[in-house]
């Protein structure tokens, strides 16, 4: 719904309805959601009451969506396979992380960018939030981007993932890709490193 210039040009009430429409006419069966901008908790209760046949869920600037919202619908998704979460700014923590992870046993990717802050290393921080993450056993695929996650935060998230495949940290500077590092990411088949951006 998302790419389409019509549909972006139309109110977010409009979106909705749209979205409540599509969702009764796939009698509980919807398995992938994009939503952009117009979602809303209340959107999220919708489909998650109505369907647990969830296994992509991709939102981008949602602005409006909660924690709260968010692990109501996730722990109504018990397929979910592919999760991402685009410059969603109310949207996460640890505890909502691993609520996901535990709620979602089959997710296999995620994907979380925030804001770029690549100038101001000390902006604050949802305190531990990687160590969420760590929680999602199954994950073949990361990417977070523009995350402030540290070192030891990333060793907690490659032990608690050991199927990790591929990993993405661009514009993750906290992140220094030292020897104990580097040889801790060396089973990660597919790995972009901060530095491997300059």
């Amino acid at each position: 719904m998302a790419s389409h210039r019509v549909v972006e040009e139309m109110k977010g009430d409009a979106l909705c309805g749209m979205v409540k429409v599509a969702v009764d006419r796939s009698m509980g069966q919807l398995e992938v959601f994009f939503g952009k901008y117009f979602v809303t908790d209340e959107l999220l209760k919708y489909i998650g009451d109505r369907s647990s046949s969830l296994k992509v869920l991709k939102l981008i600037s949602c602005h409006e969506v909660s924690n709260k919202g968010f692990t109501e619908l996730v722990t109504k998704s018990p397929l979910l396979e592919d999760l991402s979460l685009e410059l969603c700014p109310k949207i996460g923590g640890r505890n909502v992380y691993a609520c996901t992870g535990k709620a979602c046993p089959k997710l296999k990717r995620f994907s979380l960018r925030r804001e770029c802050f690549r100038f101001s290393l000390n902006y604050p921080r949802r305190v531990a939030e990687a160590l969420g993450i760590a929680v999602m056993c199954e994950l073949r695929s990361l990417s977070l981007i523009s995350s402030n996650i540290t070192n030891d935060e990333l060793v907690a998230i490659l032990d608690g993932c050991p199927r990790l495949e591929t990993l993405c940290l661009r514009d993750c500077y906290k992140v220094i890709a030292d020897g104990p590092l580097r040889a801790k990411c060396a089973r990660v088949k597919t790995l972009t490193l901060p530095e491997d951006e300059r």
